[in-house]
């Protein structure tokens, strides 16, 4: 694959982050919001990351940020927490499914983290833009 596609890849993925993110409704001015989004590109592109997200995806988030993987865990879980009060029920329901029947069932960072890097690794597996996805 050529570097020009790799690079055409990896901004048609921020893109649909970033989309995703803002339909959820958490907005852009939250902390969480940018950590989320270098979170879920982070798991999309390398799946490692899902099954360790306390100890290989927060320092690496928190890395980029300069801050600390506790702070970048808070400041997620905050941003979760205000797509499921105010966010887009329609939105939610298609990555979450049935968990907003219940208001008090919000998933915590890593759940809605890795529920959501799922959809999206599957989705550009299928669309066929990489073989690393």
């Amino acid at each position: 694959m050529k570097i020009k596609d790799k690079v055409e890849q990896k901004k048609i993925l921020e893109k649909t982050v970033t989309d995703i993110i803002c339909q959820m409704g958490i907005p852009a001015h939250l902390k969480g919001y940018q950590y989320l989004r270098c979170a879920l590109i982070l798991c999309t592109e390398n799946s490692e990351m899902v099954t360790s997200i306390g100890n290989l995806l927060y320092p690496a988030v928190a890395k980029q940020f300069n801050t600390t993987p506790s702070r970048v865990n808070t400041n997620i879980a905050r941003a979760v927490e205000v797509a499921w009060e105010m966010g887009d029920s329609y939105v939610l329901r298609s990555y979450f499914g049935n968990m907003l029947d219940k208001a008090w069932e919000k998933p915590s960072a890593a759940e809605f983290i890795s529920t959501v890097a799922d959809t999206l690794r599957l989705r550009f597996k299928t669309e066929n833009f990489s073989d690393r996805y």
